[in-house]
């Protein structure tokens, strides 16, 4: 089993962002996926460079850092979600529900709702509503009990922290009973894994459905085409 995972927003003590999602894509068939990511690059190239051009600014007011766009001197880099405008974002969930290559599950946390402890440390909180999230699909059916890959995006998580996920979900999950499967944790760059910008996408989609409720039709047809299968908030 292969998990893709991005995430939208932020766990904050300051309130900086009402919500954090993390979106896990569990991915059926990554060629044919890899395939789809290129139709929708190059089927929209033009209005997404366009898009990026229009967002020289990030959300805090300061200049976006160089390189950190969709486009890097002209050339295309990376999808964005939160350089997605609305009618991008619909023109996304539209193309990538046409055929069932993977199922998405989310994982909502509400800053207000957290306990303290969970907004003092941020890395911890996300490693512990990945095991939560893990725990709980494979319990309930979601997901099949076997080894799983997760590939989150390696600009989450601090160099010295990136082997502490990979350990802790094989303490909790394993050794309790609750997975007999392995657990691997690969970190990469998201600009050279296609599958993990689709995962950023997935969840600044969520994170902007939660935020405005502009997108609660797509959503709608994203459950009942049975590719979002699961919303799971932190604390349960």
């Amino acid at each position: 089993m292969n998990l893709y995972l991005d995430e939208s927003g932020a766990i904050s003590p300051h309130f900086t962002d009402s919500f954090f999602v993390i979106a896990l894509l569990c991915v059926h068939d990554k060629s044919t996926l890899e395939r789809a990511y290129k139709r929708f690059v190059s089927s929209n190239y033009t209005r997404l460079c366009a898009l990026d051009a229009q967002k020289p600014i990030s959300k805090n007011g300061k200049p976006r850092k160089s390189g950190s766009g969709m486009f890097v001197n002209g050339k295309f880099k990376e999808l964005k979600g939160a350089r997605f405008d609305p009618d991008m974002k619909k023109t996304f969930l539209a193309f990538f529900s046409q055929k069932h290559l993977f199922d998405v599950y989310y994982i909502k946390l509400e800053n207000k709702t957290l306990p303290d402890a969970f907004r003092a440390n941020p890395s911890r909180a996300f490693n512990y509503a990945v095991r939560l999230a893990l725990q709980f699909l494979i319990q309930n059916g979601f997901l099949p009990d076997e080894d799983c890959i997760l590939q989150p995006d390696e600009r989450n998580e601090k160099t010295q922290n990136r082997f502490f996920l990979e350990n802790y979900l094989n303490t909790e999950l394993v050794l309790s009973g609750t997975a007999s499967g392995a657990f691997l944790v690969r970190y990469f760059d998201s600009a050279c894994n296609k599958l993990i910008q689709i995962a950023d996408v997935f969840a600044n989609l969520y994170y902007s459905q939660l935020q405005t409720g502009r997108y609660t039709q797509e959503f709608q047809a994203l459950k009942n085409s049975g590719i979002l299968r699961f919303i799971l908030e932190v604390p349960l």
